[in-house]
């Protein structure tokens, strides 16, 4: 039987971002005349915070993709798609108000019994299913951490790889070859599956380069070097993860003198 590792795409991205980031780079090749175990527990809580770091980056991303929506879009992907802000085809495929992409025309009043609507069609919204490419505020995020990884003077042997993240049509190509490349130093690689939609929610199957009696140590040293047991953990639960980000609209006040109610944007956790 074929040995196998399968992991969550935004887990595994995030994984390898910690694990060629400059901090643990240098930390991990510095000579520090410590038992091997103590070593190891620094490196382990060094990627965990380093994992932190970075979700908070992506949903930094995820808020100003929201604050990009006027107050319109926001009632009416709320009012359409659920409180789910990662779901909204405007933050998820394409970015930026449709009101304005769409010829300034605004969205159409919410009505108030939701069930009864006829407003909850907008066929010039594309499906956000057949995206081959990272949301936008994903690549965003993949951008200023790049940056921020090209700001150092610490030598690293993905800088390529981190450089075309840098430009502004990066998408899933740049992503994907970065963390490829990472997998071939741990001698793996993901297993070829049918073409889809990339979601950051999707399980690949990560396989040995080459078949051999060692294939479970290969996965096995390459689980340990990237964290992905504990980064799958903490991520998973994490109330940063962009699924477990919702958007509350408050009770629509009447009071005269009023324009569009405010919103409250909620963290909360599965």
């Amino acid at each position: 039987m074929e040995s196998r590792l399968r992991v969550n795409r935004l887990t595994l991205i995030h994984a390898v971002l910690a694990y060629i980031s400059p901090e643990f780079t240098a930390l991990s090749h510095l000579p520090l005349p410590l038992p091997t175990e103590i070593r190891f527990r620094i490196l382990t809580h060094l990627h965990l915070t380093l994992s932190a770091s970075l979700l908070e980056s992506l949903n930094h991303s995820l808020q100003n993709a929201l604050d990009d929506l006027c107050h319109s879009c926001r009632a009416y992907n709320c009012h359409v798609y659920g409180q789910n802000v990662s779901d909204w085809p405007e933050i998820r495929a394409t970015g930026g108000c449709w009101c304005a992409q769409i010829g300034g025309h605004p969205r159409p009043e919410i009505a108030s019994d939701r069930w009864n609507s006829d407003e909850c069609i907008d066929a010039k919204i594309r499906s956000p299913m057949a995206d081959s490419d990272p949301p936008p505020y994903f690549s965003f995020h993949l951008r200023h951490v790049a940056v921020t990884y090209l700001s150092t003077t610490s030598p690293s042997p993905y800088t390529r790889e981190i450089e075309a993240m840098t430009t502004s049509h990066a998408g899933a190509k740049e992503i994907d070859a970065l963390v490829l490349k990472v997998l071939r130093h741990f001698h793996c690689r993901v297993s070829p599956s049918k073409p889809r939609a990339w979601k950051l929610e999707d399980e690949l199957c990560i396989i040995p380069i080459s078949d051999g009696p060692s294939d479970d140590e290969t996965l096995c040293t390459l689980q340990l070097a990237l964290e992905l047991d504990r980064h799958h953990d903490f991520v998973s639960h994490s109330k940063l993860h962009p699924r477990n980000i919702k958007f509350t609209p408050p009770l629509i006040s009447h009071s005269p003198g009023e324009g569009f109610p405010s919103f409250l944007f909620v963290m909360m956790a599965d």
